[in-house]
């Protein structure tokens, strides 16, 4: 087998598991017992939810960096590389650490098999550890209470907004997934919901733990002024607040959660106003609504891939229709319904490219083009992201916008391509 050695450790990973996705803790909690992980007491911040994990991550790692923290975090997937995975002090890790963490790990699992996922969960841990990281960010790869990130006990559980996504396991109702969102939750210890509509479950498995719950729009707010917005609760008031750069107003609840996290969560962490400001003022996230140069006015990523995050897409672009044509290379894995979320974007854009992914579990384009004329819409070609590249840019003119929208693998494929992000410090999360 060829490749450098984290590449042949990854690809045995895809293999040595039967099954890809395999909810339950009893596996990844023993091997997490042998290897010591779980009596590290190191402070470790847990993210579940349906939307805004990814930039809940990215504000928590800012601010406590910016109080003079060393924190690791752990996010999923990654675009270009497997070592955004894992990153320490805002960068990711070399492959030397990784492949030693991967090492002990199979060393330490004996006859225990584990999944892909499930040694990466391991694996930051053993990095964290290693790196000496002062607080582990962990971001739920999906649900909560099952995840292989459940197996390290959370000292503070942030909820993020709560939508149908993930059905097939973790429920049809928002109420049913918040059961499992919630699952991270540890007694006695607190919870931060962001989602401005909770579902009743989360106040219901809070009493149940005896959780302190620190619920957005009770006890802590935010507001958006012209120039920045303001973050408060009974005992502070944070004005003037800088806006990251990939957010606007209907997704700071996300920023608000992680402030919110660290000074009534975890006060003892020592993050200060100054530290929330210059750190939302460094934060950095690829993928979500992210500008990158091109001809017109540029290229938009965004690896939403929900209700609710191609809605807030929809919102972003039809305020680029006022400057000119809208067209998206989309692409959409098999789970996500697709006639949903074509109607939810076909007001807002003038021309589609269909992109044939590369991967088994994404629609074929030969569907997704089907699905786009069946709803009337303009299809200007189909192929890979080298082409979608070379059309949309080609077709450009003024104020016209091109977008890379649909999945992680569709942004990471353009990306491939030479399409680099304005804030490439950043990393890709959801």
């Amino acid at each position: 087998m060829t490749g450098t050695a984290l590449e042949r450790w990854l690809a045995w990973l895809e293999g040595v598991h039967p099954r890809e996705i395999d909810l339950g803790l009893a596996r990844v909690s023993e091997v997490a017992e042998r290897l010591g992980l779980r009596a590290d007491p190191t402070p470790v911040i847990t993210v579940a939810g349906t939307n805004g994990k990814g930039s809940t991550v990215a504000c928590l790692e800012s601010m406590l960096q910016a109080a003079g923290h060393r924190p690791g975090a752990f996010t999923s997937p990654h675009l270009l590389r497997f070592n955004e995975r894992i990153q320490v002090a805002g960068h990711p890790l070399d492959d030397a650490a990784i492949v030693d963490a991967f090492r002990a790990i199979d060393r330490a699992r004996g006859d225990i098999t584990l999944t892909y996922f499930e040694f990466a969960t391991l694996a930051a841990a053993w990095c964290f550890r290693a790196a000496d990281a002062s607080v582990w960010i962990l971001e739920v790869g999906l649900g909560g209470r099952l995840d292989a990130t459940n197996c390290l006990d959370a000292d503070v559980a942030v909820i993020t907004a709560i939508d149908l996504d993930h059905m097939e396991w973790l429920g049809d109702t928002r109420e049913a997934i918040a059961g499992e969102k919630l699952g991270i939750a540890r007694a006695q210890r607190p919870i931060i919901c962001a989602d401005p509509d909770p579902p009743a479950r989360i106040a219901e498995r809070a009493a149940a733990l005896s959780a302190p719950l620190h619920q957005l729009g009770r006890d802590y707010e935010y507001t958006v002024g012209d120039s920045g917005w303001a973050w408060r609760d009974d005992e502070r008031h944070y004005t003037d607040l800088p806006c990251p750069v990939w957010m606007d107003g209907t997704t700071l609840a996300n920023a608000a959660g992680a402030v919110a996290a660290l000074v009534r969560g975890r006060p003892s962490l020592g993050v200060d106003a100054d530290s929330v400001a210059r750190g939302l003022a460094g934060a950095g996230l690829i993928g979500r609504q992210s500008r990158a140069s091109g001809p017109g006015s540029g290229w938009l990523l965004d690896v939403g891939h929900n209700p609710s995050a191609i809605a807030r897409l929809a919102r972003r672009l039809e305020q680029a229709r006022g400057q000119g044509r809208v067209r998206v290379a989309f692409g959409l894995m098999a789970r996500k319904p697709l006639t949903a979320l074509i109607a939810g974007l076909a007001p807002v854009v003038d021309e589609w490219f269909v992109l044939e992914l590369d991967d088994a579990q994404s629609h074929p384009a030969e569907t997704v083009e089907r699905a786009l004329l069946d709803a009337g819409a303009v299809v200007i070609g189909r192929g890979d992201a080298g082409v979608a590249r070379e059309r949309l840019e080609a077709r450009a003119t003024g104020g016209d916008l091109a977008v890379a929208a649909g999945s992680f693998r569709v942004v990471e494929s353009l990306m491939q391509t030479g399409v680099i992000p304005c804030n490439a410090s950043g990393s890709g999360r959801d």
